[in-house]
């Protein structure tokens, strides 16, 4: 129900002009609902699976640590193709840290067992 401006009678129609004084009335500015929240909900992000299993590699490689490389190349496949799987998944991919242990801990194992061969080399050439 509306009232008239100027003289306050009551309108209960859709009348352009008071029925009472003939005043011009305003006309009703239609607005839409309030639209429905039709968003579904971002689904969580997850662990890259290659990130995971680079650092499975890569604890199993120092837990059996007598197998030299034996995972440790998986370890540090594994972590770089999991890490750049996560850059390209636009946030949908997380364990980009799970990738980056894994590698280390991949790159540890050969560089220590690089170094055990080479003083191994060493000892043998000495006590030749």
């Amino acid at each position: 129900m509306r009232q008239c401006p100027s003289c306050g009678h009551t309108i209960t129609g859709a009348e352009r002009f008071c029925p009472a004084c003939g005043q011009a009335l305003a006309q009703a500015v239609w607005q839409p609902a309030p639209a429905i929240d039709a968003t579904l909900p971002i689904a969580p992000a997850r662990n890259s699976r290659l990130a995971i299993a680079s650092l499975i590699c890569g604890i199993t490689t120092w837990i059996l640590f007598f197998i030299p490389l034996l995972l440790a190349v998986p370890a540090i496949i594994c972590g770089h193709l999991g890490q750049s799987a996560v850059k390209r998944g636009n946030g949908e991919l997380t364990g980009g840290g799970l990738a980056r242990f894994g590698l280390a801990l991949g790159y540890a194992h050969v560089a220590l067992t690089v170094v055990a061969l080479c003083v191994a080399v060493v000892v043998m050439a000495v006590g030749v």
